[in-house]
């Protein structure tokens, strides 16, 4: 199914997800975003986007670019625990794994590797190693790791244009800087078009996440941050047009998850080191142990002897269904259902337990202290809940040369923005959960008469 010279060079996306942004703003009179509105308007917008549980950022994204849920592609979320090694397992910053090592589907970037088309991406979670990106800036907040995993090529030709690439990880780091941290995102972006024309561009913005988490949602500051990020994707939208690929490129703006506000947090490890169950000296070591995914948490029973452990479980199970905190509790046989691999999938890093918290309590990691839940939260604005509450939906807009214009779909689910991408590049994924939104392509652009040439 690869494509021809002529017509790879003639086709272009870009796919830029907004961190946070929940899908309540596109109905929100307070939040100005003139250039996702025009998109809107030449093209389709989706009712709603539903995630994909946990709403945490770093599944999230691994599910956008495969169309399979965690229980498929291997990334469970932004914290899990890694049982063989006794070690808490951190997707968060890219800063443990190898995506080869993690993500276990063909992503969009790999199919349109395999149709010959040239990629890159910025700033995006879960890329760190990847192999079929041309030019990659992974999700990074330690400056060595840029310094050190990007495509050191792109880097060095990046620092050599003045940009200020000594300060990405500094940026992107502290909230207060956030904006120069999606401004420089942008310039890359901008050079990059400009440069190397990619087929296949994707990029991040954290700024609503970040000010949500600080200020809560429908702030001032979050209002401000989703009208500073339209700014940049209007910077990126002239780009294309600067460099004559306006007609040629579909572009795709989503985001990843809602929000909610928070105002109490709960520590399931205090809560198990008061049991005893819990190694404040060596956590790793715990007979249990919880790690957050913001609004929700998994349960992991390291006990290795059977009885033991089998008495143990039954313990967990009341101790959490007992406890303050604790809105829904799963097990593992409900977790298929929840897109969390069943018993004897994934062992590496699958919990015994997920729940979600209240919907005003984050999870936290800590274990110091003696109260269990305590008022006042380190954030203000939360996610992590399950994808199908209103609150959590995520936004999908579409428009380009391929897409109809003036059309609202009903509401779809993440996992079928990869599929849909895969369409445009001529390919399938095969191992997908989604499916193409194919409701969305022009009359002249249908896949029957776009890709013939191609197959």
């Amino acid at each position: 199914m690869n494509m021809n010279a002529e017509s790879k060079q003639n086709r272009h996306v870009v796919i830029i997800s907004i961190d946070g942004m929940a899908n309540y703003y596109l109905q929100d009179p307070n939040v100005r975003m003139p250039n996702v509105r025009r998109l809107i308007g030449s093209g389709v917008v989706a009712a709603g986007m539903e995630s994909v549980f946990p709403t945490a950022t770093w599944a999230i994204h691994s599910s956008m670019v495969t169309g399979t849920y965690p229980r498929k592609h291997g990334v469970l979320g932004n914290w899990t625990v890694e049982r063989p090694k006794h070690r808490v397992g951190e997707f968060f910053g890219d800063r443990m794994y190898d995506q080869p090592d993690v993500l276990r589907c063909e992503t969009w970037y790999d199919a349109a590797k395999r149709a010959g088309w040239t990629t890159a991406s910025i700033c995006w979670p879960v890329t760190r190693g990847a192999k079929n990106i041309d030019f990659n800036i992974p999700e990074f907040y330690e400056q060595e790791l840029f310094d050190s995993l990007c495509t050191a090529s792109y880097w060095e030709e990046l620092k050599a244009t003045g940009l200020p690439m000594e300060r990405y990880g500094e940026w992107s780091r502290d909230h207060a800087r956030g904006p120069m941290q999606d401004w420089l995102t942008t310039e890359i972006a901008k050079y990059t078009i400009r440069i190397h024309r990619p087929n296949l561009l994707q990029l991040h913005y954290l700024l609503p996440d970040s000010l949500q988490h600080d200020y809560g949602i429908r702030s001032k500051e979050a209002y401000w941050s989703l009208e500073y990020v339209d700014e940049r994707i209007g910077d990126v939208l002239k780009a294309l047009e600067d460099n004559d690929l306006h007609d040629m490129t579909d572009v795709f703006v989503v985001s990843d998850h809602g929000f909610v506000d928070t105002t109490k947090t709960f520590y399931p490890n205090v809560l198990f080191r008061q049991k005893g169950w819990f190694n404040t000296e060596q956590p790793g070591r715990s007979q249990v142990i919880a790690v957050s995914n913001g609004g929700s948490g998994f349960v992991y029973v390291l006990e290795e002897d059977p009885d033991r452990r089998a008495a143990l479980v039954a313990e967990v199970r009341q101790t959490l269904q007992r406890a303050e905190g604790v809105g829904r509790l799963f097990e593992q046989e409900q977790f298929p259902a929840l897109g969390l691999p069943a018993p004897g999938e994934l062992d590496t890093f699958r919990p015994d337990f997920a729940f979600e918290a209240d919907m005003d309590s984050f999870v936290h990691f800590g274990h110091e202290g003696d109260e269990v839940i305590r008022p006042l939260t380190k954030f203000k604005g939360m996610h992590g809940y399950l994808p199908q509450r209103d609150e959590l939906k995520a936004i999908f807009v579409a428009a380009g040369p391929s897409i109809q214009a003036g059309v609202t779909l009903p509401e779809i689910r993440l996992v079928d923005i990869a599929p849909t991408i895969a369409r445009l590049i001529g390919v399938e994924l095969g191992s997908a959960d989604g499916s193409a939104l194919d409701q969305i392509w022009k009359e002249e652009m249908q896949l029957g008469k776009l890709y013939s040439a191609q197959r």
